[in-house]
């Protein structure tokens, strides 16, 4: 049920958005590894009927968030957690914010969408 309505509450932000540039779009797919040794994560994303794997570097400035229910007695709403990297589990679906450097996507803000 939290899932959904994440995923729902996501969804409607990106629908909100303008149309954007290539590199302003965010990369949203399944996590499919993580090394927080190294600072990558791996992320399936599937964009016009096209499947593709990629490696986003995490950097100290980068961000990596979680929704989490707002506590009892508040409104019903999601703020966002801060979250280690090495919590961030295969199979979860995200929302990354990359830029570019060099041939590499340096996330900016990963957002954690759906935990499965």
């Amino acid at each position: 049920m939290l899932g959904r309505v994440v995923t729902a509450i996501v969804l409607q932000v990106f629908l909100l958005v303008p149309v954007a540039r290539a590199d302003e779009v965010p990369i949203v797919g399944m996590v499919t590894s993580v090394d927080a040794v190294t600072g990558t994560l791996v992320v399936e994303s599937a964009s016009r009927g096209k499947t593709r794997r990629v490696t986003i570097y995490i950097r100290s400035d980068s961000k990596v968030v979680r929704f989490e229910r707002a506590p009892a007695g508040k409104n019903p709403s999601f703020t966002e957690r801060a979250t280690p990297l090495r919590e961030v589990q295969p199979g979860w679906v995200v929302s990354v914010k990359t830029r570019h450097e060099g041939d590499r996507e340096i996330a900016e803000i990963v957002r954690v969408v759906q935990e499965r």
